[in-house]
């Protein structure tokens, strides 16, 4: 017999509820591509808003957080990255520069004669999304420290870990998270692998979800090449409690994805994405292009945050010129259903598209 609606809807009850969530409808953190716009969006459409933050400065998010509290009473999200110990020497930066000599010059960039600074220290961001207390405090590439989890949870923030296996997902609950992101190998952006040369597991929502719902009794929010209604039915009847949509809101107005990105995602039919280290120096998942072609086969990438420093001049200066060859243009493996609709109005289809389904499961 086919499972009932409410059956299914059961398991969401425990996310929806904690979040305080209208629809089990997560709305993807993407640094450099989800704006204040869109978090507020998100929410007030009864999804959870969320906000990448990872290379945001302390006072600039502390406004970007009060901006989102005058646009909306609903709960949102931001979202850090872990750091992970990492040094480059003088000889590694000067090989990397030699690969991106080239295209800096078709940019008309000079070779920067220092490491750009990397990201601002996650202790300093950790500390603004604390003390503005927001409602959720996600999280990328491993765990906080304890004190930080402590600090975090004393202050009433729900806390999620992001796990592309059960091992992980295991230790994130293990350190204080109260649920777990399932990132799948179809994900667009940086997998949530904990060591940062490590490959990613590779695997799929369907192997990947299930594994974690039944290694950890927190709830679980699939992630991963959700574009519609019917996956995220799909990742309901695999045991999770909401699900997180990336690439499906990449095209949206409130995007500040670069022009040059959106029309690729639209006119992605069939368009291939793979992962990369070639733009930040930790696997990705992009539309393909020449800077990946080029610079992996350089062979000569720093690690992240490093990498990601170094190159963010020319991801700038391609998004100007409307250079998508040059662009982290980060998206899933659904890229060719994506739709180019204000956020609100998707999180209204997305939950429209949901109860039909499940309506035609339990029928």
């Amino acid at each position: 017999m086919a499972p009932g609606k409410e059956e299914l809807m059961t398991v969401t009850t425990a996310v929806t509820r904690r979040l305080g969530l209208d629809v089990p409808i997560i709305q993807a953190p993407m640094v450099g591509a989800a704006s204040v716009e869109m978090v507020i969006a998100a929410s007030n459409a009864g999804a959870l808003g969320s906000f990448g933050a990872a290379y945001t400065q302390p006072d600039a998010l502390r406004e970007m957080i009060r901006e989102i509290r005058a646009g909306t009473e609903r709960p949102f999200g931001v979202n850090l990255f872990v750091p992970a110990p990492s040094a480059v020497t003088e000889a590694e930066v000067a090989k990397a520069n030699a690969a991106l000599a080239p295209i800096r010059a078709e940019l008309g960039l000079p070779t920067p004669n220092a490491l750009p600074a990397p990201a601002p220290t996650f202790a300093d961001q950790a500390a603004v999304v604390i003390a503005e207390r927001v409602p959720v405090f996600s999280y990328h590439f491993g765990t906080p420290e304890p004190g930080i989890v402590a600090e975090a949870k004393a202050a009433g923030l729900t806390l999620i870990g992001s796990a592309t296996s059960a091992a992980d997902a295991r230790t994130l609950v293990d350190a204080g998270a109260d649920m777990v992101i399932a990132q799948s190998t179809e994900a667009g952006g940086h997998q949530g692998t904990f060591d940062a040369w490590a490959e990613p597991p590779g695997l799929g929502l369907m192997a990947l979800v299930p594994q974690i719902v039944d290694a950890v009794a927190v709830p679980v929010i699939a992630a991963g090449g959700i574009m519609d209604g019917r996956g995220i039915a799909a990742c309901l009847a695999l045991g999770a409690g909401a699900a997180q949509l990336g690439t499906a809101f990449l095209a949206s107005p409130e995007s500040v994805a670069s022009d040059s990105h959106k029309r690729r995602i639209l006119d992605g039919d069939g368009a291939e994405t793979r992962f990369t280290r070639a733009f930040s120096g930790r696997p990705a998942r992009g539309l393909a292009n020449r800077f990946m072609d080029d610079i992996e086969r350089a062979e000569s990438i720093l690690a992240f945050p490093y990498q990601n420093a170094l190159t963010g001049d020319i991801r700038r200066a391609a998004a100007a010129q409307d250079q998508p060859e040059f662009q982290s243009m980060w998206a899933g493996q659904g890229v060719a259903m994506a739709r180019a609709l204000p956020t609100a109005e998707l999180v209204v289809e997305l939950n429209e598209e949901l109860e039909r389904k499940l309506g035609e499961i339990a029928t």
